[in-house]
């Protein structure tokens, strides 16, 4: 998947039922049930940080780790 055409919206949709603050792997979690793409989870379980304070934030996270690998 390219994470350049990842919106917020996009974004938001497969974070439905995540209250923030939330744990990463609650995150990851939510994003799998709610159908997102395996290596956009993937992405969310390898990211730096234990917790996310907002959907903007995994944004940022996942815009940060592209080109990686």
């Amino acid at each position: 998947m390219d994470q350049g055409n990842l919106d917020v919206s996009t974004l938001q949709h497969y974070l439905k039922g995540t209250n923030f603050p939330a744990q990463k792997e609650e995150v990851a979690s939510n994003a799998e049930s709610n159908d997102a793409p395996q290596d956009l989870v993937g992405q969310i379980r390898n990211a730096n940080t234990e917790r996310f304070e907002s959907p903007e934030e995994i944004m940022q996270a996942l815009q940060s780790g592209l080109g990686l690998g």
